[in-house]
């Protein structure tokens, strides 16, 4: 009689389950050149979707130096005023998100202009702005909810002024005109200390709080 042979059946190895009919995809069984072909294509794949996702996102708007400008007063010892106006503003608008934005935004201290000429030139001198030698006022923005363009609100940042760098705030005021941040006009108002930028000039003359106003145009996207 022939003997029978008691064959062991061994489980099969389970598979992966499928989603939406997708086949799964195990490198470990490809080639070298297999596997850079997967690779380089998942590369692909992610480059798109970045690419897509930027695209997307809106960019800046660019300060519109020709409609654009910055004007200050400081109160003298005989209760008058010292008033100045800057025509060289510069920078962008940046969408930082779907509901933020930041100021990226400098001043030329050569476009300073000012009706006393005796007093424009103390102003660019060593004593006040010192305009040779730091030639741009800087101010970049924390970000801030756009809506406050239209409502208003607090604009928040740090400012580049005479060498030195501080935290500033700033008061964006309320527009109701409808198209922002395009056609509109942003105005921005604030005070500084002259003495927190190390501008000490006649200090018994000038008082220390500058008061600081901006109308801002902006210009397309970029």
């Amino acid at each position: 009689m022939l003997a029978l042979a008691h064959i062991a059946v061994l489980p099969q190895p389970s598979k992966p389950a499928l989603r939406n009919g997708s086949c799964p995809v195990d490198a470990r069984g490809l080639g070298g050149a297999a596997r850079r072909r997967l690779a380089s294509t998942l590369l692909l794949v992610t480059l798109t979707v970045v690419s897509a996702a930027s695209s997307a996102t809106p960019g800046a708007w660019s300060i519109d130096s020709t409609r654009s400008f910055a004007q200050f007063s400081v109160r003298t010892l005989w209760f008058t005023h010292e008033r100045g106006r800057f025509a060289g503003v510069h920078g962008a608008l940046r969408r930082d998100g779907a509901d933020l934005d930041v100021v990226d935004a400098w001043i030329d201290t050569a476009s300073l202009m000012m009706d006393n000429t005796r007093a424009l030139n103390e102003a660019r001198g060593p004593g006040f702005f010192d305009a040779t030698r730091y030639p741009r006022i800087h101010f970049v923005s924390s970000p801030f909810a756009n809506a406050a363009l239209r409502e208003g609100g607090t604009l928040q940042g740090i400012l580049d002024l005479h060498g030195q760098q501080r935290m500033v705030q700033f008061t964006l005021l309320p527009s109701a005109c409808p198209a922002q941040p395009l056609g509109c006009t942003i105005r921005v108002h604030g005070t500084l200390s002259r003495s927190a930028f190390a501008m000490r000039a006649h200090r018994g003359l000038l008082s220390d709080r500058v008061v600081l106003d901006l109308d801002i145009m902006l210009g397309e996207s970029g």
